[in-house]
């Protein structure tokens, strides 16, 4: 999933619209909604779209601290679902030099 947003830890960062990179895996048994080919026996991948949407809308210094919360959101709403992982990158972070992208992973 692609975001822009105004997070960073100097203020310059809070100022420019960068991109973010998500990426969000969870273990969860959908035996039942492929053999009933039943959105409602699954976990809708709108609603996890829309919990990292709704995430990357606050205001976050860390894009640890967002990867912690989007995971967290994730199982408050899906309780079902184990073994989260919330990637984050971004790539076009704000320092003296060349880099592809920073990034933080996190498992719940």
């Amino acid at each position: 999933m692609e975001f822009y947003g105004f997070h960073g830890v100097p203020d310059s960062e809070r100022k420019i619209k960068q991109l973010f990179v998500i990426s969000v895996s969870f273990d969860f048994d959908f035996t039942q909604a492929a053999l009933n080919d039943n959105i409602k026996k699954t976990i809708n991948y709108v609603k996890v779209y829309d919990i990292c949407k709704n995430e990357l809308n606050k205001e976050y210094k860390l894009i640890e601290s967002i990867a912690y919360n989007i995971a967290h959101a994730i199982k408050n709403s899906f309780s079902k679902i184990s073994n989260i992982e919330v990637k984050i990158a971004k790539p076009q972070v704000q320092i003296k030099g060349k880099l592809e992208n920073v990034e933080v992973i996190y498992n719940l």
